[in-house]
């Protein structure tokens, strides 16, 4: 039977043999589509667990293990340049917190891998006895009515057949009586069921462990790793790089221009020292004095430009070594998202192993010691049933641990080295992370829920979460703003794991039920046409009732799980006040464009202003000062004196009526020492004007930044409603579905069975597709 004919016409004027087969059948492909193991079941590719995704999960494992994990090790993995640490969400406490984050978790898998391995060989054994014990049943219940001692000893209830010592001989295989324990089948039932229950609470403590490194993989060590490579991404250090070199270039040509003052000013001290008279020698003591000043300020422009390269040097490392930082996290991310991949499966496969399980504890409770043997037998044929299913499932799960364990250790068990991850293949993030769809449309009383749709929107916020914390961790900008919204994408990450489980659930008891259904129909069939015996029928018809409020019950619990995830996504941000701060921060750009503007205006005056001295002051220097050395005023005719050439007289006199403008006290006029001090002085409003530009742009950067930052949580918002309207489908589904097999929406049980049977169906063709991871 395929997955098509079993939704389609598996229940249309089904017999109740039919019904019974079908019971029989639907498990057991829930399990073929959990693991590979039946070749007409229609699966998809990414929802099997394979043994490929086995060994993703341990190459996962490796690769965390080879993450270092002390800060020193982490700075020596790093190998910034000196002095730097990386920037905001980038300094090797950044990375040590991401890698120790990733590396314990990749720790944690091991010693479930052990416990899935050691409890799924338990359940194996245990199944085999199960199954045993269910024909030892059989055997005892038939013996006794074979014998006289129903009649001998009035055994008409369980109660009664428990307390009877009789020879059990090796029914209960794995079961001993203990010592001065009287041989009853009371003995023996009790011990099945606290096995039962052993075996339920270790499948449920496996299960919860395994949700939990699901969930933490999916919503913080892949987020925790794209935004290390987010924030790589987004680092100002190339711009700080060429900031830092147009500096240095600069202060390169300052420094000629130091050099040639200082020349100048040696020069003439010099000279006037040759005087050998007072008059040139107290212009030389004054010439050697601007002489050291000047070779002070070259020399501190020297120190300045030395550090500077050093430091230019350390942020080119730094850039280079976070290349190689992006590109292993990289990697990193594609092992992870392969591993994400498989656990999303190991979970959908252990669920159906935990419902199978809590489906026979749970039979159990239909067992009290008020049973009719006949109903008795038929409960008890309940208990043992989705041991059969366990046992497949069991050994299966066991095959593929061992298929990818041979071949991880003989292929990749020494290949992985610290932080340098080969890629599994070329797949996108977005793309290994899309959900597919299954090819079954809900029927029209309940509309489908888009999975494509939910997954993308989901994905999209995890997306838009890590863009606002890129930003929220570089600007420091309203951090509970970010935490608000990175809860709300955690929630909707716990939603979504929780609807797939929900209809997992769902989809299982469903099944289970509506056969458990047809056989009690069958029946209550064959005891009404047959033996028509009162009381049996009175029996199967409470049963019916049980059964049908049991079924409407494990529907209801995991829909009003799915109902309160939607509460907690739906509270909705009012964009308004977040609105206003966009207006505030295009204010605060537009103005500061627009001063800007305005000073690199002046920036380009006073620049031209301190060319046209410093070519006077070289003109001056190449022509020989030796008339200067008397401090004598610059004219026309002491410029001719000094042989300048007409076009260069033309320049230094250009320069000279500049600085009668701009200095104040010229005295008797401009000497060559004026002019180096307006220039050093034309320089520091040059450089003081630079401060402010550079000042009014971070003004810019940071509107720029906190403008993305609030775009980010508006997105998450509009991707929210999305998401939750989408959701309130599947919370509107449980809740029809619950309502429509309310008691009292029939006139009795057997239209109620009808009804659920057919209702079920429907229900079922819904959970179908959403069921899937």
């Amino acid at each position: 039977m395929t997955n098509h004919a079993l939704w389609d016409d598996a229940l249309k004027d089904a017999t109740p043999e039919q019904l019974q087969e079908y019971a029989v059948q639907a498990p057991q492909l829930l399990t073929g589509v959990s693991v590979a193991g039946s070749d007409n079941v229609v699966r998809d590719t990414g929802l099997l667990l394979t043994k490929k995704q086995v060994i993703d999960l341990r190459k996962y494992e490796a690769a965390g293990l080879a993450l270092p994990h002390t800060l020193k090790d982490v700075i020596d993995y790093l190998r910034f340049g000196v002095g730097q640490d990386g920037g905001a969400g980038l300094k090797p406490e950044d990375f040590l917190s991401t890698f120790q984050n990733t590396r314990n978790h990749a720790r944690r898998w091991s010693p479930l891998r052990e416990k899935i391995m050691m409890t799924g060989t338990d359940l194996k054994s245990f199944a085999r006895s199960m199954i045993n014990y269910g024909e030892g049943i059989e055997e005892v219940v038939a013996e006794v009515k074979a014998s006289d001692l129903i009649e001998r000893r009035n055994i008409k209830t369980l109660e009664e057949l428990r307390q009877l010592e009789m020879e059990m001989g090796d029914k209960f295989p794995g079961i001993e009586l203990e010592e001065d324990t009287l041989s009853s089948l009371g003995y023996y039932l009790d011990r099945i069921f606290e096995r039962i229950k052993n075996n339920l609470g270790e499948v449920a403590d496996i299960k919860k462990e395994l949700d939990t490194f699901g969930y933490d993989l999916r919503e913080h060590v892949l987020p925790g790793i794209k935004r290390r490579v987010d924030q790589i991404d987004g680092n100002t250090l190339p711009a700080d790089i060429k900031h830092l070199k147009d500096i240095i270039d600069q202060r390169a040509l300052e420094i000629d221009i130091k050099n040639t003052e200082y020349k100048a000013a040696v020069q003439e001290a010099l000279k006037a020292a040759a005087g050998m008279n007072i008059v040139g020698l107290a212009m030389a003591i004054y010439m050697g004095v601007e002489a050291e000043n000047i070779r002070a300020q070259r020399n501190r422009l020297y120190a300045e430009q030395e550090q500077d390269v050093q430091i230019l040097d350390a942020k080119n490392q730094t850039l280079g070594s976070l290349a190689r930082v992006k590109h292993d996290l990289q990697s990193a991310m594609i092992v992870a998202v392969d591993a994400d991949v498989a656990t999303q499966n190991l979970m959908y496969v252990w669920n159906t192993m935990f419902h199978a399980v809590r489906d026979s504890f749970e039979a159990i409770g239909g067992i009290d010691n008020a049973l009719s043997l006949n109903i008795f037998v038929r409960q008890f044929r309940e208990v043992v049933a989705p041991w059969r299913e366990i046992e497949k499932t069991s050994d299966k799960l066991l095959q593929v641990f061992k298929d990818a364990d041979e071949e991880y250790d003989r292929n990749y068990s020494s290949s992985t080295r610290a932080m340098n991850v080969t890629p599994i293949n070329s797949r996108s993030l977005s793309a290994t992370m899309h959900s597919r769809t299954l090819g079954i449309q809900a029927s029209a009383g309940y509309p489908p829920v888009d999975k494509a749709l939910l997954a993308t929107s989901n994905q999209q916020m995890r997306d838009d979460r890590n863009d606002a914390g890129v930003w929220c961790t570089k600007l420091n900008y309203l951090p509970h703003l970010y935490d608000r919204f990175n809860r709300l994408v955690l929630n909707v990450g716990t939603a979504s794991m929780n609807l797939q489980e929900a209809a997992q659930d769902s989809q299982y008891t469903l099944e289970k039920n509506i056969g458990r259904l047809g056989r009690l129909e069958a029946d209550l069939r064959d005891e009404l046409n047959g033996d028509n015996d009162v009381e049996l029928i009175a029996e199967l018809e409470h049963e019916r009732t049980r059964l049908l409020d049991a079924a409407v019950q494990s529907v209801r619990e995991p829909g009003s799980t799915v109902r309160d995830c939607l509460k907690d996504i739906c509270d909705a941000f009012d964009q308004r006040l977040t609105r206003a701060y966009l207006v505030d921060f295009e204010r605060e750009a537009r103005e500061a464009t627009a001063e800007i503007e305005a000073l690199r205006a002046k920036l380009v005056i006073i620049q031209d202003q301190r060319q046209v001295v410093i070519d006077a002051v070289k003109a001056i220097e190449k022509a020989g000062l030796d008339e200067l050395a008397k401090g004598i005023v610059l004219t026309i005719e002491k410029l001719k004196e000094l042989g300048l050439a007409p076009p260069e007289i033309q320049l230094v006199m250009f320069a000279i009526e500049q600085l009668k403008k701009t200095m104040e006290d010229i005295g008797k006029g401009i000497r060559f020492l004026d002019m180096v001090r307006e220039s050093d002085k034309l320089q520091e409003k040059i450089e003081a004007l630079s401060k402010q530009i550079d000042l009014e742009s971070s003004i810019i950067s940071t509107s720029a930044g906190k403008t993305k930052y609030i775009h980010a949580i508006h997105a998450i918002e509009d991707q929210r409603k999305v998401y939750a309207s989408e959701y309130a489908k599947a919370a509107t589904a449980f809740e029809q579905f619950v309502k429509a097999m309310g008691a009292e929406q029939f006139a009795d049980s057997a239209a109620r069975s009808l009804g659920f049977t057919q209702e079920a169906r429907q229900f079922l063709e819904f959970l179908a597709p959403v069921a899937r991871p």
